[in-house]
């Protein structure tokens, strides 16, 4: 599977909205129901796996194993729309520890790929391709020493996002989006399993395309990784 080299205009209106700190503004009458602009404080969530092995090439059984394998990282959730309309994005972050990474969205078997699952509601859809998209690409492993096989690796921070739009039966700021994550993390030894880690998307402000500040850039090169 090819993976896309170039981050996409909409990759970069992400990224303009993650660089800079927004500053909100009331919404006119086209918006989901009226409300004040309001920026609201991400809420983390610090998840610590319990260590399991389990037979597989990648969760390896490992003696020398400590409380340090059980990798902490930080997971969190957002969602941020356009100045005057009811569409925007819906972000989902990792804050990885040191010399750990998680697989990519799309990574080949037999390693377990992240998969952002997120729950049904009548207040909010998924648009476009209706798939998560990261704000920068993976390191490409093409084929990796110990095993042979492609891998496609996230680390430090990571941020996945998609296209959303909010009804009208609901102020934004009210809406609460349950998000599920499945997947790994892994350092160089070990691999644990995420299974069904939760976080909760709540409204974090309105950004405007056209400002110089939170706007798409006029041009912009992709990072190398």
């Amino acid at each position: 599977m090819r993976f896309q080299s170039l981050i996409s205009p909409t990759a970069f209106a992400l990224t303009a909205i993650v660089l800079f700190n927004l500053q909100t503004a009331n919404s006119d009458p086209s918006s989901a129901k009226s409300l004040r602009s309001k920026t609201i404080e991400t809420q983390y969530t610090t998840v610590t796996l319990p260590l399991k092995t389990q037979d597989s090439p990648v969760l390896q059984s490992q003696e020398k194993a400590t409380d340090e394998a059980k990798k902490p990282f930080r997971l969190s959730s957002r969602f941020h729309l356009k100045k005057g309309t009811n569409q925007g994005y819906l972000i989902v972050k990792f804050e990885l520890p040191d010399k750990s990474y998680i697989y990519s969205l799309t990574q080949p078997q037999p390693f377990s790929k992240t998969k952002i699952t997120v729950a049904n509601s009548p207040h909010f859809s998924l648009t476009g391709k209706r798939s998560f998209t990261p704000d920068r690409n993976p390191k490409i492993i093409e084929s990796d020493p110990d095993f042979g096989k492609r891998l496609e690796k996230h680390s430090g921070v990571v941020q996945f996002f998609v296209p959303i739009k909010v009804n009208e039966t609901i102020a934004a700021n009210e809406l609460l989006i349950k998000i599920e994550i499945d997947g790994q993390i892994c350092d160089e030894t070990t691999c644990l399993p995420i299974s069904r880690e939760k976080t909760t998307a709540k409204f974090a402000g309105f950004f405007d395309p056209t400002d110089k500040k939170t706007g798409v850039p006029k041009k912009a090169t992709p990072k190398k990784n």
